[in-house]
Protein backbone atom coordinates (compact mmCIF):
# COMPACT_ATOMS: atom_id res chain seq x y z
CA UNK A 1 0.00 0.00 0.00
CA UNK A 2 1.42 3.80 -1.01
CA UNK A 3 2.13 6.18 1.90
CA UNK A 4 -0.50 8.52 0.25
CA UNK A 5 -3.40 5.31 -0.17
CA UNK A 6 -2.29 4.72 3.82
CA UNK A 7 -3.02 8.26 3.95
CA UNK A 8 -6.66 8.65 2.43
CA UNK A 9 -6.95 4.95 4.07
CA UNK A 10 -7.04 6.00 8.20
CA UNK A 11 -8.83 9.37 6.90
CA UNK A 12 -11.73 7.66 5.85
CA UNK A 13 -11.75 4.82 8.91
CA UNK A 14 -11.24 7.75 11.77
CA UNK A 15 -13.79 9.88 10.19
CA UNK A 16 -16.40 7.15 9.58
CA UNK A 17 -15.80 6.47 13.88
CA UNK A 18 -16.93 9.98 14.98
CA UNK A 19 -20.41 10.41 14.99
CA UNK A 20 -22.26 10.99 12.25
CA UNK A 21 -22.92 15.15 12.56
CA UNK A 22 -19.49 15.33 13.55
CA UNK A 23 -17.98 13.19 10.79
CA UNK A 24 -17.08 16.57 8.65
CA UNK A 25 -15.74 18.26 11.39
CA UNK A 26 -13.08 15.28 11.90
CA UNK A 27 -12.40 14.52 7.89
CA UNK A 28 -11.33 18.42 8.05
CA UNK A 29 -8.90 18.12 11.43
CA UNK A 30 -7.63 14.27 10.07
CA UNK A 31 -6.76 15.56 6.70
CA UNK A 32 -4.29 18.43 8.06
CA UNK A 33 -2.68 15.20 9.82
CA UNK A 34 0.79 12.75 8.94
CA UNK A 35 -0.02 9.29 7.79
CA UNK A 36 2.00 8.54 11.30
CA UNK A 37 0.10 11.10 13.31
CA UNK A 38 -2.81 9.04 11.64
CA UNK A 39 -1.78 5.41 12.35
CA UNK A 40 -1.04 7.16 16.05
CA UNK A 41 -4.91 7.80 16.78
CA UNK A 42 -5.93 4.51 14.65
CA UNK A 43 -3.88 2.31 17.04
CA UNK A 44 -5.26 3.84 19.94
CA UNK A 45 -8.58 3.95 18.77
CA UNK A 46 -8.38 0.26 17.58
CA UNK A 47 -7.09 -0.77 21.32
CA UNK A 48 -10.22 1.51 22.60
CA UNK A 49 -12.37 -0.89 20.29
CA UNK A 50 -10.18 -4.30 21.04
CA UNK A 51 -10.51 -3.72 24.56
CA UNK A 52 -13.83 -1.81 24.82
CA UNK A 53 -11.51 0.23 27.23
CA UNK A 54 -13.41 3.69 26.66
CA UNK A 55 -17.01 4.23 29.05
CA UNK A 56 -20.34 4.32 27.65
CA UNK A 57 -20.36 7.76 29.56
CA UNK A 58 -19.48 10.87 28.22
CA UNK A 59 -15.73 11.25 29.46
CA UNK A 60 -13.67 14.87 30.71
CA UNK A 61 -11.46 16.48 28.63
CA UNK A 62 -9.30 15.58 32.13
CA UNK A 63 -10.09 12.07 32.16
CA UNK A 64 -9.53 11.05 28.18
CA UNK A 65 -5.73 12.70 28.52
CA UNK A 66 -5.64 10.58 31.53
CA UNK A 67 -6.61 7.43 29.49
CA UNK A 68 -4.00 8.66 26.59
CA UNK A 69 -1.39 9.15 28.85
CA UNK A 70 -1.72 5.31 30.34
CA UNK A 71 -2.35 4.19 26.69
CA UNK A 72 1.36 5.78 25.96
CA UNK A 73 2.85 4.26 29.11
CA UNK A 74 1.02 0.60 28.52
CA UNK A 75 2.66 1.09 24.79
CA UNK A 76 6.31 1.90 26.31
CA UNK A 77 5.69 -1.20 28.25
CA UNK A 78 4.62 -3.69 25.15
CA UNK A 79 7.35 -2.34 23.14
CA UNK A 80 9.75 -3.52 25.94
CA UNK A 81 11.09 0.14 26.93
CA UNK A 82 11.79 1.18 30.46
CA UNK A 83 9.03 3.03 32.73
CA UNK A 84 11.27 5.83 32.98
CA UNK A 85 11.84 5.68 29.36
CA UNK A 86 10.97 9.64 29.20
CA UNK A 87 13.73 10.68 31.30
CA UNK A 88 16.04 8.74 28.92
CA UNK A 89 14.70 9.46 25.52
CA UNK A 90 16.04 11.94 23.46
CA UNK A 91 13.93 15.65 23.82
CA UNK A 92 12.56 15.83 20.03
CA UNK A 93 11.43 11.36 20.39
CA UNK A 94 9.70 12.64 23.61
CA UNK A 95 8.57 15.95 21.66
CA UNK A 96 7.05 13.75 19.23
CA UNK A 97 5.11 11.42 21.68
CA UNK A 98 3.72 14.14 23.57
CA UNK A 99 2.50 15.88 19.99
CA UNK A 100 0.93 12.80 19.00
CA UNK A 101 -0.61 12.43 22.24
CA UNK A 102 -2.26 16.21 21.98
CA UNK A 103 -3.53 15.89 18.44
CA UNK A 104 -4.95 12.37 19.90
CA UNK A 105 -6.48 14.33 22.44
CA UNK A 106 -7.79 17.40 20.18
CA UNK A 107 -9.19 14.16 17.68
CA UNK A 108 -11.62 12.85 20.61
CA UNK A 109 -12.76 16.09 22.00
CA UNK A 110 -13.32 17.88 18.46
CA UNK A 111 -14.95 15.14 17.20
CA UNK A 112 -17.48 14.02 20.08
CA UNK A 113 -15.36 10.88 20.53
CA UNK A 114 -15.28 11.94 24.40
CA UNK A 115 -17.56 8.59 25.04
CA UNK A 116 -17.71 5.36 23.89
CA UNK A 117 -16.35 4.47 20.37
CA UNK A 118 -19.08 3.07 18.74
CA UNK A 119 -18.96 1.25 14.97
CA UNK A 120 -21.74 -0.09 13.96
CA UNK A 121 -21.72 -2.92 11.71
CA UNK A 122 -20.30 -1.58 7.99
CA UNK A 123 -19.71 1.73 8.68
CA UNK A 124 -15.66 1.66 8.81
Amino acid sequence: MTRAVEWATLVKALATVAPLDRRGRARRFLQGLSTDELRYIASYVGACLIECALQPQPATRCQLAREIEEYECCRMTQAGLPSDFAKAAGAELLADVEHKMILLLEYLSSCGCAGAIRVTAGSA
